[in-house]
């Protein structure tokens, strides 16, 4: 009955979803599309298990030296994983770099029955601070994003989770940024690709199943001549593959920070000095079609595609280079999915 249910979801889940918000007192929606219809947010799951675990640290129930045991339950989630095994004892330090860069499901059950004793008692923290966050449309059942019909959100409530991290937690979103860790000699590396080339970038987090598509939460910060700053949160829901949904992103992040094109915190003399070095990115984006806005977002022409990749000094083969194992079932394995594709 429950799997019927999640079958029949599905089959309409992976349509697109988008939204683009300013970061700030206003929290303006700078643009928006199905930001409020229901998706599963598959690994960006975890963004909500890292603000638990943050806030505990922070509280000082626990430090980054604390040590938890890994269970059998822990164990046997499916990949993503570690691999660790049971009655071992990891930081919570490793345990936050491999739910942000390996996007280990062992890792998340550890951390929820390290805090809570049990994954069930875990949820309940969940969907009690996703109430208190204003996360109005989500529903958590596990703290990895691994398939349940019952565990679902929308591209809003992810920006407005991630938003909030951002915001409680400022001296922790460095682990964000991370697109490497290594643990027991092993060096795993980000799903997040964009954090690789798209400049400004300085936190995401990436989600796959088959039934959500390639899920993405990215936050940029750019300056623009007169050293004012902005940040823009963006959340694609159902892309296609993780470069159709990176570009995706990107092009949002370009159409709301046009005339921010400074990736540094250089004013006065250094901005204006900077901006004379540079092409402006407004005067680019002018020339991308503007029809394109409008249209599927995982349907990007070519003169866009082409202007994401000049104001970011990347050429098509460096990124088909970055995405070219991330496709098909190598994605599918790391991401750990249940519902594989035929």
């Amino acid at each position: 009955m429950l799997l019927n249910l999640y079958n029949s979801f599905a089959a309409n889940n992976t349509k697109k979803a988008e939204i683009a918000v300013e970061y700030g007192c206003a929290k303006k929606v700078l643009r928006a599309d199905r930001a409020l219809e229901k998706r599963f947010p598959a690994s960006l799951t975890k963004v909500m298990t890292l603000y638990l675990l943050f806030k505990a640290i922070s509280e000082k129930k626990v430090s980054f030296n604390t040590r938890f045991k890994v269970s059998k339950f822990a164990v046997r989630q499916p990949p993503s994983k570690l691999g660790l095994k049971v009655g071992e004892k990891i930081m919570v330090s490793d345990l936050i770099k491999a739910m942000v860069v390996k996007s280990a499901n062992d890792a998340a059950v550890v951390v929820a029955e390290g805090l809570c004793g049990s994954v069930s008692k875990f949820c309940l923290l969940m969907n009690r601070m996703a109430i208190k966050l204003g996360m109005v449309k989500t529903h958590f059942e596990n703290p990895s994003g691994l398939p349940d019909a019952r565990q679902i959100t929308c591209a809003k409530d992810i920006a407005v989770l991630g938003m909030a991290l951002y915001r409680d937690f400022p001296q922790y979103w460095h682990f964000l940024s991370l697109k490497s860790f290594k643990y027991r000699n092993q060096t795993h590396m980000t799903h997040c690709k964009i954090l690789k080339w798209y400049k400004g970038t300085d936190g995401g987090k990436t989600g796959f199943t088959n039934a959500s598509g390639y899920n993405l939460l990215v936050t940029a910060e750019k300056f623009n001549k007169f050293g004012r700053s902005k940040r823009v949160f963006v959340v694609v829901f159902g892309g296609n593959t993780s470069k159709t949904r990176d570009l995706c992103a990107a092009h949002l992040l370009n159409s709301c920070l046009k005339d921010y094109n400074i990736c540094s915190t250089s004013k006065a003399k250094d901005v204006l000095h900077t901006v004379r070095k540079h092409k402006s990115l407004s005067r680019q984006i002018e020339k991308a079609d503007k029809s394109t806005l409008e249209e599927t977002i995982f349907e990007l022409d070519s003169v866009a595609v082409s202007e994401i990749l000049k104001s970011n000094e990347v050429d098509q083969y460096q990124l088909d280079k970055l995405y070219e194992n991330e496709e098909g079932v190598v994605q599918i394995i790391e991401e750990g999915i249940v519902f594989h594709k035929k």
